[in-house]
């Protein structure tokens, strides 16, 4: 499935939002019919009239302006070409009808400005509840997908808007879920990973400007999809299933840890080695859904080929660089061994695990100064993994 912006849905994700907020005025919604619920009509009145008003009126100016200055951006990348025949076909339709409207011409810099204001706002539930009627998903999800149109800085920031707007808050989780936002954030998250040295620089991967298109070598974008795939499903019960159980999503956690990477001879056919930032944040997640207490025996399994790679890769110096990236790998592997909620496949590892912990205790002992003492924690880790180990 193509997570490009091009196509018959391009601008889509916008007008939605543009839509919605034309037809609330700040104090009701419209009367005619809006694709959401009865109750949501009157929750987001409740908010926009009685909740703390500044909030609720600065959202909707930071939405308006938004809004605006993305309708030109991809008004212009369809004038350039950019749209399929049919794109071009219903903009021709309507040369005479430039909208005209009060709101600024945004650089990059104040778009991204304006998110990470929404994203203090989204921070409240109710606001996020009332973004999320607006049809405030569909936008950022929309807008992050936008390759070669949005700005990757913009499109980075739509995706921490998205992480914000849905932690612990189950019913935009539960929109999340409905929507098929997670599928399409899993189609972004392969589009933006490098597939070999050749790709880098590759403008033919999305269309429209080079520089827009690149993937994501330095692993910044895609660590902020894994943030807002987990914040998605973390403690809600059918969200954590559905992930697991869904292929792509299994396949993000395994290239975010680097089992789809190719050797260091090898990188022009594989995908590149993921950058410490983005191991982090997977493993991070991947912690959560196998320690969660939902994780049933059957979804841990599912991830046997994660937990063998951490115990064979991701816990020696040798071939796991990043410190934090060995210790979060330690601090899971005991976790899992003292919920014992199916630790076969740590058990079939033990003798590597073992093996390397006992030659990693020896050098940071050796250790002196400051480089010790960034090991300690590392030390404490490992001296207790071994000995439950010792006892699995």
């Amino acid at each position: 499935m193509s997570s490009g912006g091009n196509g018959d849905n391009q601008g889509a994700w916008l007008g939605l939002l543009k839509w919605s907020l034309a037809y609330t005025d700040g104090t009701r919604p419209s009367s005619e019919t809006m694709q959401m619920s009865e109750e949501d009509k009157k929750f987001l009145e409740m908010v926009m009239k009685e909740g703390i008003i500044d909030e609720g009126e600065r959202m909707k100016t930071i939405l308006n302006d938004l809004t605006g200055s993305l309708d030109r951006m991809v008004k212009e990348a369809a004038a350039a070409g950019s749209t399929t025949s049919s794109s071009e076909e219903e903009i021709k339709g309507e040369p005479e009808e430039e909208e005209k409207t009060d709101t600024p011409e945004l650089s990059e810099d104040d778009m991204v400005g304006l998110l990470e204001e929404l994203r203090d706002i989204v921070e409240q539930i109710d606001y996020a509840k009332a973004f999320a009627a607006l049809g405030g998903v569909p936008f950022l999800v929309g807008c992050a997908s936008e390759r070669g149109v949005v700005p990757k800085p913009v499109r980075s920031s739509c995706i921490a808007v998205l992480a914000t707007l849905t932690q612990n808050n189950p019913h935009v989780q539960d929109i999340v879920l409905k929507s098929g936002a997670l599928q399409t954030l899993a189609d972004l998250f392969f589009a933006e990973t490098p597939k070999g040295k050749e790709f880098v620089g590759d403008s033919s991967a999305g269309g429209g400007d080079a520089e827009m298109t690149e993937p994501d070598v330095d692993g910044t974008l895609r660590s902020k999809i894994v943030q807002a795939m987990s914040c998605s499903v973390r403690g809600h019960v059918e969200g954590e299933r559905a992930f697991c159980a869904s292929d792509g999503g299994r396949q993000v956690i395994e290239c975010g840890l680097g089992l789809l990477s190719g050797s260091d001879d090898d990188k022009d056919d594989g995908m590149l080695i993921p950058p410490p930032v983005l191991r982090r944040r997977t493993l991070f997640f991947l912690q959560a859904l196998i320690t969660s207490d939902e994780a049933t025996k059957e979804r841990i399994e599912l991830f046997n080929p994660c937990i063998q790679y951490i115990c064979t890769d991701m816990l020696s110096a040798e071939t796991e660089s990043d410190a934090e990236v060995r210790e979060t790998g330690l601090g899971m592997l005991q976790r899992m061994i003292e919920q014992n909620n199916n630790v076969n496949m740590i058990a079939a590892c033990k003798n590597a695990v073992v093996g390397v912990g006992i030659k990693r205790v020896s050098e940071i002992r050796k250790m002196e100064g400051e480089d010790k003492e960034f090991a300690s924690y590392e030390l404490e880790l490992l001296e207790s993994l071994i000995v439950q180990l010792a006892r699995l």
